[in-house]
């Protein structure tokens, strides 16, 4: 085994990535147990008591299996650094694709991509005809589930294998500035993908039906008058068809960008309640929170190429998980692989970042529907319907959650207004 330094350095990082995410989810799991007993108080008007029950048992359900995948991926990842997966593979490829070639590079980042869907397939199975299933929210029949896979294993290739061919084309031409190039060319492929994706993508898995006209419709299309915000279309989907849970968002960009709401969701509240839950998802643009976003993950983004090109032709990093000799196909790929490893401490700051514009949106939705009933009954249906957890740990929730919890929010909403 390598002696190396980095090997050590990413061993130390590994370690203490996984007690550190493992021990905050048994740490929860232990939190949310205590109180499965008795309702908070704040909730005790407002929770059946079988309801409140049922999304303590779902929180923990939900734990236990990933930290059950969590354990089994732990073996699988060092069976491959210890075999020398990483370089075998490339050695099988050899004797198909000569070496040097785009098509090589690329066909070892798609192989490498492949092994980790189907991977995923078991736990993918097990979440929605198992777990999701017997808190009656899995909808999905093994058709759709299939449909849906093969679906989604057609667009990454259709979308992936260009981007992965131009990616390496511009390592071979651009010389040491290539990490640049290739960061450009990702983040306009992200922006072209975002903008196209509600009306050539989304409808690919479910069916788009302009929102009825009536009062609803109305008063949607006269908030977003009256605060300037502009929009293609207003549209409900078939979420039912997947799942119980209830959702709603905007996608796309310019013109095409469109309001979406779940079909479950238009069953679940009232027109009021909906109004409220898209004035705050309205507030997240006016606010700027989308543009915020953009710029941080630009500048994250670029930092990460930039160590990329600085290490894919490093022989320590190869060498520590016996990847062979350097090449840049196994560089993206090991880098994707275990980068987060090194990184994951950022995630609470991201997260709080992301809290406090939750905490904006939902100001801005109470001042501009100038109804905060219908926010605070929004949230709580959300968590209800949805069985959101509803006494997480504080530490927890800090690290994890990209949002506030109900309690959180809709006491920041009574103590504003």
């Amino acid at each position: 085994m390598t002696t190396h330094w980095f090997f050590w350095l990413f061993l130390a990082f590994f370690i203490l990535h996984e007690l550190w995410e493992n021990g905050l989810v048994l740490l929860n799991i232990a939190h949310t147990k205590k109180h499965a007993g008795e309702i908070p108080s704040f909730y005790r008007d407002k929770i059946e008591p079988d309801r409140y029950a049922k999304s303590i048992a779902y929180t923990i359900d939900k734990a236990r299996i990933g930290l059950v995948v969590s354990f089994i991926a732990i073996p699988i990842l060092w069976a491959a650094i210890f075999s020398g997966f990483f370089d075998s593979l490339d050695l099988r490829l050899s004797s198909l694709i000569p070496a040097g070639s785009l098509t090589r590079s690329t066909a070892y980042c798609a192989v490498v991509g492949l092994i980790g869907i189907i991977l995923k397939i078991p736990v993918s199975l097990y979440s929605n005809f198992v777990l999701e299933a017997k808190y009656g929210f899995n909808k999905m029949t093994a058709k759709t589930f299939a449909a849906d896979f093969f679906k989604e294993l057609f667009l990454s290739a259709l979308l992936g294998i260009p981007l992965l061919y131009l990616i390496f084309w511009l390592y071979a031409q651009t010389g040491p500035v290539w990490w640049l190039w290739a960061f450009g060319a990702l983040f306009g492929f992200q922006f072209f993908v975002a903008a196209v994706y509600p009306v050539w993508l989304a409808p690919l898995f479910n069916k788009f039906t302009p929102l009825a006209e009536g009062e609803l419709k109305a008063s949607i299309l006269a908030l977003a008058k009256n605060i300037r915000f502009k929009l293609s279309g207003i549209f409900t989907i078939d979420g039912s068809k997947r799942s119980g849970h209830s959702n709603a968002y905007f996608a796309g960009m310019g013109r095409m960008r469109r309001i979406v709401l779940f079909d479950t969701l238009t069953e679940q509240m009232t027109n009021r309640e909906i109004l409220s839950v898209l004035a705050h998802e309205m507030g997240h643009n006016i606010k700027k929170h989308v543009v915020k976003y953009l710029i941080y993950s630009f500048f994250y983004a670029l930092a990460g190429f930039a160590v990329l090109g600085r290490v894919i032709d490093w022989e320590p990093l190869f060498s520590a998980f016996r990847a062979g000799p350097p090449a840049p196909h196994k560089a993206l790929v090991l880098f994707g692989l275990f980068a987060g490893y090194f990184t994951f401490w950022l995630t609470p700051l991201w997260n709080a970042i992301s809290r406090r514009h939750e905490y904006e949106a939902d100001r801005f939705s109470v001042e501009t529907t100038k109804d905060k009933e219908g926010m605070t009954q929004a949230l709580l249906k959300l968590s209800k319907e949805n069985l959101s957890n509803l006494t997480p740990h504080p530490l927890y929730s800090f690290c994890h959650y990209s949002h506030p919890t109900t309690l959180e929010r809709i006491q920041a909403i009574n103590r504003d207004y």
